[in-house]
């Protein structure tokens, strides 16, 4: 009689980690696609599939965030932290891009880590969105917005990148120029009073939110001081 209680426990407990292994495996190998605009509503730790087109393309943020790429779909953006062994060039602007993985938080920037991404074809065109200096905020993180403003600071931060306040009368806006996105000489031409636009990815570091271009002609100076 105890030997078959004990048989009967065991089973059980068996039965229990298996059952266990599965549900794990179901939440790690999500079957259906979500929007971006979903994932972002969901708690860190959640595994999720979404695709999008790739806005910024890997390792341009390098030199201050988690080696990654970004991506955009109709609904929302997201930063993709590369936890595959990183490839120069993985993944190049305008791509198409289904990526699964875990959302997680970098220092108040919500990003995926990727367990699998896979290139699927060519992306939509991605259209800016138009946002005065003082209104980026959580609504706009992840996607690829236009600014501008007259500079009102310019501050070192080096080895990570470059910081350029600016202001277009609806408050600051800390413009992010990453070391890694190769037009870090450019800062030397542009001074305080200077009125700039600028288009880039929407990002949060700590408290501060941030636009971060991308490239050396997503900034450009309207005036001359």
């Amino acid at each position: 009689m105890k030997a078959n209680l004990f048989f009967c426990i065991i089973l059980m407990i068996l039965s229990g980690c298996q059952s266990n292994q599965q549900n794990k495996l179901k939440s790690a190998n999500p079957s259906s696609i979500i929007s971006i605009g979903e994932a972002r509503r969901l708690l860190p730790g959640s595994v999720v599939t979404i695709q999008g087109t790739i806005t910024v393309a890997s390792g341009v943020f390098s030199s201050s965030t988690p080696y990654g790429y970004a991506l955009q779909d109709s609904t929302a953006g997201i930063y993709i932290i590369d936890s595959i062994p990183p490839m120069e060039g993985e993944f190049k602007l305008g791509e198409f891009v289904k990526v699964t993985g875990v959302i997680e938080e970098i220092n108040n920037l919500l990003a995926i880590r990727e367990t699998k991404a896979t290139k699927t074809g060519t992306g939509n065109v991605i259209t800016p969105i138009h946002v005065n200096s003082g209104n980026v905020n959580e609504s706009h993180e992840g996607m690829i917005v236009r600014t501008g403003g007259i500079i009102e600071s310019l501050h070192s931060d080096l080895p990570y990148g470059y910081k350029i306040y600016i202001n277009d009368g609806t408050g600051l806006l800390n413009i992010f120029v990453n070391t890694s996105a190769g037009f870090l000489g450019d800062t030397i031409l542009w001074r305080i009073s200077d009125s700039i636009s600028v288009t880039g990815f929407s990002a949060q570091y700590g408290a501060e939110y941030e636009v971060e271009p991308v490239m050396r002609q997503d900034i450009s100076v309207l005036l001359k001081n």
